[in-house]
């Protein structure tokens, strides 16, 4: 039987491999054939994983250790890990939502993903209209870091014009910013050896977060409320898929893609059929707030 993925003996690196689509995708990569080095904040429980790593995403000495014992050649990373902001600071979401992806693939992944190798982050349908002209003005300022701590000072300046900001909103900001990067990395990774670089935006999913999400829409009852036309939650399993499928040998022309993965919700909302909750900048939610 032919090896359509072309994960056998491949080596690939899950963060957010504990729980969640991160444990199902290092299950599916498993038993693809891949080996794979797991990395969260607690050991994942997976079977079969080449090497387990204990990482914090929010810290980058935590991250220089999870790197050090890493190999130095990695055919395919997977940027899975995040958080949802609502019990995190706005600098805390951005942080392990943005700043650390943005970091190991500027620091270690440019050298170290191989020729025709993949990125594929998870970013959010919460992290829709990043394409927008007045949104990716915002979001512009952001990428522009050349390093861990200009990346955090430019945070902590933009929340320093409004005294504070909710991670919650920390957590649409870090996914747009996501997004807007990921297309920005296209052409500089495919000419450095021909990477691919392409993002899955979950729609709500059940996983550890999902009680969080809850919180952040108001409650359960708000969150069954806006099913769309699926009319249930995803599975985590159903966004490893499609994870897994973008990191592959299926899909080596495929890159700069931001796949929603939402059972047709934002396509909707485009063709102007259901409802745009998105199309604002931060800075413009922010500048209608009351001061404190």
């Amino acid at each position: 039987m032919n090896d359509y993925f072309g994960y056998a003996g491949k080596t690939a690196v899950v963060t957010g491999a504990a729980s969640g689509m991160g444990k199902a995708l290092t299950e599916i990569l498993v038993d693809l054939g891949a080996n794979v080095y797991a990395l969260d904040r607690v050991e994942p429980p997976v079977a079969g994983v080449t090497k387990s790593i204990i990482a914090d995403l929010g810290n980058k000495d935590s991250i220089d250790a999870a790197f050090a014992q890493l190999p130095l050649q990695i055919d395919v990373f997977f940027g899975v890990a995040g958080v949802s902001g609502v019990h995190n600071s706005f600098l805390e979401t951005l942080t392990v939502n943005f700043i650390a992806n943005k970091y190991v693939t500027d620091t270690y992944l440019a050298d170290r993903i191989t020729e025709n190798g993949s990125l594929v982050f998870v970013t959010s349908n919460g992290g829709v209209r990043w394409e927008t002209p007045a949104v990716r003005e915002e979001l512009e300022l952001f990428t522009r870091g050349d390093n861990w701590n200009d990346l955090v000072q430019t945070v902590e300046k933009f929340e320093a014009e409004f005294g504070s900001v909710p991670g919650s909103l920390g957590y649409i900001m870090s996914k747009r910013l996501l997004n807007f990067w990921v297309a920005e990395q296209v052409a500089p990774l495919a000419s450095l050896r021909k990477i691919r670089i392409n993002a899955v935006l979950p729609a709500m999913t059940i996983s550890g977060m999902l009680p969080e999400f809850a919180e952040m829409k108001g409650g359960q009852d708000a969150v069954e409320a806006d099913l769309g036309p699926a009319g249930r939650l995803a599975e985590s399993v159903e966004m490893a898929k499609v994870l897994a499928f973008l990191g592959s040998d299926l899909a080596s022309y495929v890159s700069g893609t931001h796949t929603s993965v939402d059972f047709g919700m934002n396509a909707l909302q485009i063709a102007g059929l259901a409802p745009d909750r998105l199309g604002w900048t931060l800075r413009g939610v922010l500048s209608q707030q009351p001061s404190a």
